[in-house]
C-alpha cells in the first residue's frame, strides 16, 4: 500500500520494522505477563554512602526480598512495618568499622529517622505533643523541661566530644548525640521526601524528649516539689501505686542431663498511646576511641523492644551479642518515696538513661565493667537492672563451643552445692544519687534460683532509702518446679499483669503493655527468644472433651478452674483496688475505652491488640 500511494523503498522498509517491533512488543507483553511476578513482604532498604568529599548520601532499594545484598556502605537499614499484623515493627541496622565512628552513628540515624519518619511522628503526636497541650500545668512543665534538656544537651555533648579521646565512656555519649542529630535530619528527610506535609514540625528538643523518657518522670518530681516549691510533700498516687514492669530470673540445672538453663520474662508497664512498638537491632561497628586503629567495643550487636524515634530501649530490655560478650540486661523501675534525696543530685548534669545504658551495652565484655559503666552519673532513671553473662553460664557446663561444634570436656558438670559462677549475674540498683551493684552470681544458685522483680529494691540499703514498703508489692511465686518452660513463665506474667483499662470509673490507659520471653540452654548452645505486643490477657487454655473426640473435636474452656488459679495467686492488691485480670477481659481494643479513658491519643494503632508471639529473624 505504501508502494502504491508513492512512497520510496525506504519508507516502506521502516514501515514494515515499525510494523515487526510493534508486533515483537505484542508478544513480549503477553510473555512477561505470563512470568511470576516476585511478591514482597513490605520490607524497604537503604544505604548511607560517604566520602570525605561529598559527606554522606543515601540510596534507597525500595522494597527487598534479598536482604544480604544489599549494599553495606557506611551504614545499612531494612525495616518492615508489620504493626497492624503482628504489633510489631521491625528495624534492622548494620554498620562498618572502616568509617569514622561519627559516620557509622550519623549516617545509622538518618537512614532510621528517613524509613520510620511516620511512625516517629504519631509516637510524638501520641506522646510528647499530647502531653505537653494538655492543660496549663502541663504545659509549664514542658517548658520548663525542654529549657533544662537543652541546656543539658549542649552541656553534655561537648564535655563527651573533650573526653573522647581518653575515655571510652564518654566517645559513646557523644556518639549517642551524633546518631540522635542524624535521627532528626533523617526525619525530614523521609517525611519531605514522602511528599507529606505533617501538622507540626517536631523540633529537635522533643527529639530529646522522647529519648529522655526514662528521666521524664523523674524530673517531674524534682519540678513539682523543688523548682514550684509548692509541691504536694510526696509523689502523686498515680504514679506512685500503678505497678511497675515484672522481670522474672531462673537459672537451673534441668533433669535428664540438659544442662544448665536460663529462663527469662520481661513485662514493660506504659501508657496505651506509647504502643508503637518496634523490635531493633544495631549491629554498630564503633571502636573504644575517635582513632579508627582503636579495637571494636565487645558489645557490636545490641537487639531491643522499642518505639519509634527512641535510640534504646524505654522497656529496658536487651540482647548484647559480640565476639567477647554474649548477655541478657533488663531492668524495671524502681519505687521510690524519698523526695529528700532530690536535695543533692545536680539535674542539670544527668546524662539521659538511654545513653548511659547504650554506652554500657557497648563498652562492656564482663558485667562487672557494665556495672562499672553504669555507676556514673546515677541521677535520674531510678532503675533496677539484672544483667546476665551467658559466657559464664557456658562455663558451667564444662564445655567449650566454637562455630565448629560442642567439645565435652572430660568433667563432671557440677552439683548445685559445688556452683561457683562469679560474675554471671550483676544487680544494679539506682535511686537519685545513689547507686549499688553486687555480684549475687554464687547466693543465686546456690540458694533462691527464681528471681521476680516488680519494682521493690533487691538491696536492703536502696530499700531504707527508698522508704517503700514492699509488704504491699509482693508478687506470690508459684513452686519452683512450676516454672521450667517459657510458656509456663508467659502464664505467670499474665497472670500477675495488670490492665488500667479494667479499673471501671477509675480506668487509666496504663498497664502492662507486652511480653518478653528468653529462654537460653547452655550445653547445647540454643537460645529462643518471642515477644508479644500489646496490653496482656489471660490466653485460656483449651482442653479437649475427651467423650466427643470426633475430626470436629468439641473444646471446652475451663474458665471456672483459670479463675480460681487467679483469685488464688493474685490477691487484689489494696494500691491497684482491682485485680485487672476480671472475667471476660480479652483483648484490649482502643474502641471499646475510648468513652472511660478520653484524650489517650492512639494515631497509628490498630483498634485490637490480639497478637500471636513474633520471633524477629534478622538478615545480618
Amino acid at each position: 500500500m505504501l508502494k502504491v500511494v508513492g512512497a520510496s523503498w525506504q519508507k516502506t522498509r521502516i514501515g514494515t520494522y515499525i510494523l515487526i517491533g510493534a508486533g515483537l512488543l505484542v508478544v513480549a507483553a503477553f510473555f512477561v505477563a505470563g512470568m511470576d511476578r516476585p511478591e514482597y513482604d513490605g520490607t524497604y532498604c537503604a544505604t548511607a554512602f560517604w566520602t570525605e568529599k561529598v559527606g554522606l548520601q543515601i540510596e534507597y532499594w525500595k522494597q527487598q526480598n534479598d536482604l544480604v545484598n544489599i549494599p553495606k556502605g557506611a551504614a545499612r537499614i531494612c525495616y518492615k512495618d508489620s504493626i497492624y499484623q503482628n504489633g510489631w515493627a521491625q528495624l534492622e541496622i548494620e554498620t562498618q568499622r572502616s568509617y569514622p565512628d561519627w559516620v557509622q552513628a550519623l549516617g545509622a540515624g538518618m537512614l532510621e529517622g528517613s524509613l520510620t519518619w511516620n511512625n516517629i511522628y504519631n509516637q510524638w503526636l501520641n506522646t510528647i505533643g499530647s502531653a505537653c497541650d494538655k492543660d496549663e500545668n502541663a504545659q509549664n512543665f514542658c517548658t520548663w523541661l525542654r529549657d533544662t534538656i537543652s541546656a543539658n544537651y549542649f552541656a553534655t555533648k561537648q564535655r563527651a566530644l573533650a573526653r573522647a579521646d581518653h575515655d571510652q565512656y564518654w566517645h559513646q555519649i557523644a556518639l549517642y548525640f551524633f546518631q540522635l542529630e542524624g535521627l532528626e535530619a533523617g526525619f525530614k528527610r523521609g517525611a519531605s521526601r514522602s511528599r507529606s506535609d505533617v501538622e507540626e514540625e517536631i523540633p529537635f528538643v522533643d527529639f530529646l524528649l522522647m529519648n529522655s523518657a526514662a528521666d521524664i518522670q523523674d524530673l517531674k518530681i524534682y519540678y513539682e516539689n523543688y523548682v514550684l516549691k509548692e509541691g504536694n510533700g510526696g509523689q502523686s498516687e498515680k504514679n506512685f501505686f500503678l505497678p511497675s514492669a515484672t522481670m522474672f530470673t531462673k537459672i537451673f540445672q534441668s533433669e535428664a542431663n540438659s544442662g544448665w538453663q536460663l529462663l527469662f520474662g520481661h513485662s514493660s508497664a506504659g501508657s496505651y498511646s506509647s504502643m508503637l512498638r518496634i523490635q531493633k537491632r544495631y549491629k554498630f561497628r564503633y571502636h573504644f576511641s575517635p582513632d579508627q586503629r582503636s579495637n571494636t567495643v565487645p558489645g557490636v550487636d545490641i537487639s531491643f523492644t522499642g518505639y519509634p524515634g527512641i535510640l534504646g530501649s524505654t522497656d529496658d530490655f536487651y540482647i548484647v551479642k559480640g565476639r567477647q560478650v554474649q548477655s541478657i540486661v533488663a531492668g524495671v523501675a524502681i519505687k521510690n518515696e524519698n523526695l529528700d534525696l532530690w536535695k543533692n543530685v545536680p539535674v542539670t548534669e544527668a546524662i539521659p538513661l538511654t545513653a548511659r545504658v547504650m554506652a554500657a551495652n557497648r563498652i562492656s565484655q564482663s558485667r562487672r565493667t557494665w556495672a562499672r559503666a553504669m555507676s556514673r552519673h546515677p541521677f535520674t532513671g531510678n532503675k533496677q537492672w539484672v544483667s546476665v553473662d551467658l559466657k559464664k553460664l557456658n562455663a558451667l557446663e564444662g564445655s567449650q563451643h566454637s562455630n565448629g561444634g560442642e567439645v565435652e570436656n572430660e568433667i563432671d558438670i557440677p552439683t548445685k552445692s559445688e556452683v561457683s559462677a562469679d560474675g554471671l549475674i550483676w544487680v544494679v540498683e539506682q535511686l537519685p544519687g545513689l547507686l549499688h551493684v553486687k555480684d549475687v552470681s554464687n547466693s543465686f544458685l546456690n540458694g533462691n534460683t527464681t528471681w521476680v522483680a516488680n519494682g521493690v529494691p533487691y538491696f536492703d540499703e536502696i530499700l531504707e532509702a527508698s522508704r517503700v514498703p514492699a509488704e504491699n508489692f509482693s508478687m506470690d511465686l508459684p513452686d519452683g518446679d512450676e516454672l521450667n518452660t517459657l510458656e509456663s513463665v508467659e502464664k505467670y506474667l499474665r497472670l500477675n499483669g495488670f490492665r488500667g483499662d479494667l479499673l471501671g470509673d477509675e480506668s487509666v490507659p496504663y498497664g502492662n503493655i507486652d511480653i518478653k520471653l528468653f529462654s537460653f540452654n547452655a550445653k547445647r548452645g540454643l537460645s529462643d527468644y518471642h515477644a508479644f505486643a500489646g496490653p496482656i490477657f489471660m490466653r485460656f487454655h483449651h482442653n479437649q472433651n475427651e467423650d466427643t473426640l470426633t475430626s470436629e473435636s468439641h473444646v471446652v474452656v475451663d474458665l471456672a478452674t483459670e479463675l480460681e488459679v487467679i483469685t488464688e495467686r493474685r490477691p487484689v492488691r489494696n494500691d491497684m483496688r482491682a485485680i485487672a485480670m476480671r472475667r471476660g477481659s480479652g483483648p484490649f481494643k482502643w474502641s471499646t475505652v475510648v468513652e472511660r479513658i478520653p484524650g489517650a491519643e492512639h494515631e497509628g494503632h490498630p483498634d485490637e491488640w490480639d497478637f500471636d508471639h513474633v520471633s524477629p529473624k534478622w538478615a545480618w
